[in-house]
């Protein structure tokens, strides 16, 4: 199976929440590489690359909000998005 790439861009209560460190979590449990970082307007980045199945698992599980303190407000998926190939999930800085 071909891996695919989404780049998501989640609004809301998603900064100061742990919300970064427990979608890190979840990227691991579901084989999913990529980035995790806080975007200057408040909003989190997540570029993620995987298997398709888990890469929807993955999404699904973003839009509940991984962190049971983060309140989701809006998002944004960008499928099939240019994302660079990584082995590791990392919270970026």
């Amino acid at each position: 199976m071909a891996r695919k790439t989404v780049i998501m861009r989640v609004t809301g209560m998603v900064q100061g929440v742990g919300f970064r460190y427990t979608t890190k979590h979840l990227a691991y449990k579901l084989n999913i590489s990529g980035i995790v970082k806080n975007l200057e307007d408040g909003s989190v980045e997540i570029q993620a690359i995987a298997e398709e199945d888990d890469l929807e698992k993955f999404i699904e599980a973003v839009k509940k909000g991984p962190s049971p303190a983060a309140r989701i407000g809006e998002v944004y998926i960008y499928k099939d998005a240019p994302v660079e190939e990584r082995k590791t999930f990392d919270i970026e800085y």
